[in-house]
């Protein structure tokens, strides 16, 4: 396990050298990154300091359970306790991130060894689960890149109803709960996934009687399942008040087909691929949006898939299941875009609680990529067993010892050979290096509730993560979608400062406006802070590159 771990690790920061020299930088399109790096703090500091109220945010104020507005990150809370400001914030993402793609590499790795893959199989299975060429185009979501407690959940549970071992049995469910705390987006179609093994194995002992679970097997499923469930619905609540008051936020059919991915996605390779990127650039350019339709899992992964699945160490039971799930999870990640998703998208969306909530089909590649990531190190196995038979078929006609040179030779073999598929599959998950950054810093005023201009998508953002030092109360925000309250309300402020304005804001509570100049060209704002103010309830003050504006303030013609 300490090995495992160790060149996990080691791959990792291989495969990401900038980022790990990097840890305080951002890469140029940093939105989401500054957005799940607030979430990170955020956690943190609400479960220290208002843990009955966690879902209620310093941003989108005064709106409630705005941490429900995107899945959450739950379960990444304890790397927000320490550390503070966005300096921390943006250190304790970069270090999560790497942690994201170590753990599903080690993850993965140890499945494939419990499905009966030798160990250098299973680091193959690992790898081309762990970097994925899938998963260059999520560098900004953690929540699809932490998809290690997939792998861990089933490696648990496998072993543990194998050997009998009831702790194993809690424990993978407790991953199982780990990923939904993580985020629905995975977390609900794994909880899927595990009623429909239950139910095939289910079946399979059936139809081969076996002996049955012992008493504390079935008090550590019944205790494990219980987990699950209670966190799961626990968490739900939120989430069901937000589409309850906010009717913006639901997932429509036209939204999900917007996004559901072609069926030539899947030679699509994320834009950030160093080897496959330029070669799929015109498909690329075929989609509506590539970053959530880049569904390429490499031509490496794919041969040795193929082997895997004719042949190797699996039996035929693993090898239909496999080749079922990958297959199953394909059709699912293209949507709507699949005879119009009438009996496999569309039928989980109407009738299966939790799937409305998904964003994108295309994150569900994530479980086809892990079947054909176990596939491959299979197709690994197949090809060692070939090459030692070939070498021992030669080494006897060649040479009557057979304590020569051909059995060096075939030793030497069976190490290259999984070493060089093994570079193979890394190489095609490599991307390209991001052009790293100091982050933007900014103290915000310490007024509160407050508001920032100019308010949208691309500056929303950067607010939120400037809050991390404090957390004030800001009307701002920017997540899975834009309130009604905070869309109206950039509406309705392009005029600011104006008596209509003013008013509007100190109606609803707002103290403070803050304007920051340079990074309002472009916008209704660019001039707003030269706008006369004579009479207006407010005072205004100029530091630097931002305007404060102070509603509590007497007119400014009595001052």
């Amino acid at each position: 396990m300490a090995a495992l771990g160790f060149l996990a690790c080691l791959l990792t920061v291989v495969m990401n050298p900038s980022l790990t020299a990097g840890l305080g930088k951002l890469p140029a399109d940093a939105a989401d990154r500054m957005f799940q790096s607030w979430q990170l703090a955020w956690n943190g500091h609400g479960l220290l300091h208002q843990p009955l109220d966690f879902f209620d945010s310093n941003a989108f104020w005064p709106l409630e359970n705005s941490v429900a507005f995107s899945d959450a990150l739950i379960g990444f809370t304890p790397a927000g306790l320490f550390g503070s400001g966005p300096e921390a914030a943006l250190v304790r993402y970069n270090l999560v991130f790497l942690f994201c793609y170590a753990s599903a590499f080690f993850a993965a790795s140890l499945l494939g060894r419990e499905i009966g893959l030798g160990w250098p199989a299973a680091l193959v299975a690992g790898a081309a689960f762990g970097f994925a060429p899938f998963r260059l185009a999520h560098y900004n979501h953690l929540h699809v890149l932490a998809s290690a407690p997939i792998p861990l959940t089933l490696f648990l549970l496998l072993r543990g109803y194998r050997r009998a071992r009831p702790g194993m049995v809690i424990a993978g469910f407790a991953v199982a709960t780990w990923q939904v705390s993580i985020g629905f987006t995975l977390g609900v179609p794994l909880a899927y996934l595990l009623g429909l093994l239950a139910v095939v194995a289910g079946v399979s002992w059936r139809r081969k009687p076996r002996p049955a679970l012992g008493r504390p097997m079935v008090v550590a499923t019944v205790a494990g399942l219980g987990l699950l469930v209670a966190w799961s619905g626990a968490q739900a609540v939120p989430y069901l008040r937000v589409l309850e008051e906010h009717p913006e936020a639901e997932r429509t059919t036209d939204y999900l087909r917007f996004y559901s991915p072609p069926l030539h996605s899947f030679l699509v390779a994320p834009a950030e691929s160093l080897l496959w990127g330029e070669p799929t650039g015109g498909l690329r350019e075929q989609v509506t949006w590539a970053p959530e339709m880049a569904l390429f899992p490499g031509v490496t992964v794919l041969a040795l898939a193929a082997i895997g699945l004719v042949s190797g160490p699996l039996s035929t039971r693993w090898r239909v299941g496999l080749a079922a799930g990958a297959a199953g999870s394909a059709v699912l990640a293209l949507g709507y875009s699949f005879f119009g998703g009438a009996l496999t998208y569309n039928l989980l969306y109407e009738l299966a609680p939790g799937w409305q909530g998904s964003r994108t089909p295309g994150r569900l590649f994530t479980f086809t990529s892990l079947a054909l990531a176990l596939l491959a190190g299979a197709g690994v196995s197949a090809l060692r067993t070939r090459n030692s038979r070939t070498g021992r078929s030669g080494a006897g006609s060649a040479s009557p010892d057979p304590a020569g040179p051909a059995r060096y030779r075939r030793r030497a073999a069976a190490v290259a050979l999984p070493a060089v598929l093994l570079l193979a599959v890394l190489a095609e998950g490599l991307g390209r290096p991001p052009v790293l950054a100091d982050p933007p810093l900014r103290a915000l005023a310490s007024d509160e509730p407050q508001l920032h201009l100019p308010s949208d998508d691309f500056n929303d953002f950067v607010y939120m993560f400037w809050s991390t030092a404090g957390f004030p109360d800001i009307v701002n925000g920017y997540s899975g979608f834009t309130p009604a309250l905070l869309g109206n309300l950039r509406t309705d402020l392009r005029s600011f400062p104006d008596a209509g304005t003013v008013a509007r804001l100190k109606e609803l509570g707002v103290r403070t406006v803050v304007l920051h100049v340079d990074r309002a060209a472009g916008t209704p704002w660019a001039g707003a802070h030269l706008q006369p103010v004579e009479g207006l309830p407010l005072s205004r003050v100029v530091e630097g590159q931002t305007v404060r504006f102070d509603l509590d303030a007497a007119p400014a013609e009595a001052r």
